[in-house]
């Protein structure tokens, strides 16, 4: 933990970000642009428009997201675990006072996961309370539909599964929208609160799409042995959608041209880029289910300068030596901390429960990614707001 006294005796605030201080995360601001989203729409533009077209190309839409998703177990690894020390080593103050995002929440997945464990034969299809459920959902004319699960373990575990693609795509957008507003911050690119809702928003209704699209139709999917049944909500929903995209996007152009009209200024590529790169990865990924790996691997690596300048920042101001190599070590730990949560230890236990024989699904790697991906959504939202003010005074020293 840093004494938030003793960062604010090192930053000069009375210097707008921009002037006369670093504006720039990392070494530089190419640099920066290449991780915040620049790097993956260089990889895009051949994947996407080439990808039908010859064969070399073909081979590389095939090759890519298979690289992506090994060197993404690397990259995210550190993501998850870094905003867990992050958190929780800002004093008890910090967890306290967040203490539905950082105690409430972990604590609630961790029962209805050991629920699904201990119940996980229970039958629920002559359920009075899932026929009221399901009685309710025809009342409002939807087909979504609950009991579809063979038992009361998988239903859970099924419906956590559901919850964690919704919050990831959510959090993919916030995470962006976080990235313009810090480079708002460094360029000093004024933006009042109606501005920022617009980028906020419109960045929200990426996700939107993508997730409808997932969920405006019958069927199921395979994750890790589990078939999760999509919630087949009404196909308009998906189609308004686009609607409300484009009409966002629009807004948001005429939001930059009405900027540069009162200050002279445009955005920069580094603010930009972020909304671009989501924007692109969100809508082409309907063309190639793939692409999913892609976009979760430059997720992760756009986090890294933002972790790495407020690690950095911390190990200055405490007078740290080496603080280059203090920061390789601290992503190599957060590396290997990451692969015995992710990797080692669900697979463990998967293997001395014999899962895929007793629940037909690999009970722990679900339940592990369930719990790390929506408790993550929940730590950053806490996290990385500009009102965390040790967070907002190391990444702006």
């Amino acid at each position: 933990m840093t004494n938030p006294a003793l960062i604010e005796g090192t930053i000069d605030t009375s210097t707008p970000a921009g002037e006369g201080r670093q504006n720039y995360l990392l070494v530089s601001r190419f640099m920066d642009f290449l991780m915040l989203g620049g790097l993956s729409i260089i990889l895009w533009i051949p994947v996407y428009f080439l990808q039908d077209t010859f064969s070399q190309a073909k081979l590389l839409a095939l090759a890519i997201p298979a690289l992506a998703f090994s060197l993404g177990y690397w990259v995210n690894f550190p993501h998850f675990m870094a905003s867990y020390k992050l958190a929780y080593t800002q004093g008890n103050g910090f967890v306290i006072s967040n203490w539905f995002q950082l105690i409430f929440v972990p604590a609630a997945l961790i029962i209805t996961i050991f629920i699904s464990f201990n119940f996980w034969s229970a039958s629920i299809s002559s359920s009075g309370f899932v026929s009221f459920i399901n009685s309710m959902f025809e009342v409002v004319g939807l087909k979504t539909r609950v009991g579809l699960y063979p038992n009361l373990g998988s239903e859970i575990l099924g419906a956590l599964s559901i919850l964690l693609f919704f919050t990831v795509g959510w959090h993919y957008s916030k995470q962006a929208f976080g990235c313009m507003m810090v480079y708002a911050k460094l360029d000093n690119y004024r933006m009042g609160n109606i501005e920022r809702n617009v980028m906020r928003y419109a960045l929200l209704s990426t996700w939107w799409v993508t997730w409808l699209y997932s969920n405006c139709s019958e069927g199921t999917y395979p994750f890790y042995g589990l078939e999760i049944h999509r919630l087949n909500l009404p196909y308009v929903w998906f189609q308004a959608s686009y609607i409300i995209v484009s009409l966002m996007f629009f807004i948001v152009v005429t939001t930059f041209i009405r900027i540069y009209i009162r200050d002279k200024q445009l955005p920069s590529i580094n603010f930009l880029v972020p909304m671009i790169a989501l924007l692109i990865w969100h809508i082409p990924l309907f063309e190639n289910p793939q692409f999913f790996y892609i976009l979760a691997f430059f997720h992760s690596l756009q986090y890294f300068p933002f972790v790495a300048k407020v690690e950095q920042t911390r190990y200055k101001i405490n007078n740290r030596p080496k603080p280059n190599i203090r920061l390789l070590a601290f992503f190599v730990i957060m590396m290997l901390l990451g692969f015995l949560s992710f990797d080692y230890v669900p697979r463990s236990l998967d293997q001395m429960r014999s899962s895929l024989s007793l629940y037909h699904a690999s009970f722990f790697m679900i339940a592990f990614l369930v719990f790390i991906n929506i408790h993550h959504y929940f730590i950053d939202n806490v996290l990385w707001r500009f009102k965390n003010k040790e967070v907002r005074q190391l990444l702006l020293h």
